[in-house]
């Protein structure tokens, strides 16, 4: 009896152990999904890249998934040049890309990449 009740919590809990978990803090360091790279040429605030990541937030929200955007300058591993969406760090792989499964029907075209994140 016992070794039915570890096995089936064990494969309860696998799927949610795969998936990153919500509401806890993510590092800056790891792999990041990048939901959307948008040319800033003017600087911060310019028009254009504005409302594509406004348009991407709004995407990525349909999919339960709440991104943040900076300057790709502040992410060693990206383009410089680029306001990004990003969701993320997550410590490996597989964790980046089940978060990249959630968010694919919502955000065509997001991908993964590896990134440490400077912030402010």
């Amino acid at each position: 009896m016992r070794a039915l009740l570890v096995f089936a919590f064990t494969a309860l809990a696998a799927p949610v152990l795969a998936q990153p978990m919500r509401g806890v803090p993510l590092a800056d360091d790891g792999w990041w999904v990048v939901l959307g790279s948008f040319a800033n040429n003017s600087g911060s605030g310019s028009r254009a890249a504005d409302a594509a990541v406004a348009r991407v937030w709004r995407q990525a929200q349909a999919c339960g998934e709440s991104p943040f955007n900076d300057a790709s300058d502040k992410f060693s591993g990206l383009a410089s040049g680029f306001e990004v969406s990003v969701v993320g760090a997550y410590p490996t792989r597989a964790r980046a890309e089940a978060a990249l499964s959630r968010v694919d029907a919502c955000v065509p075209g997001a991908y993964i990449r590896r990134a440490r994140y400077a912030g402010e």
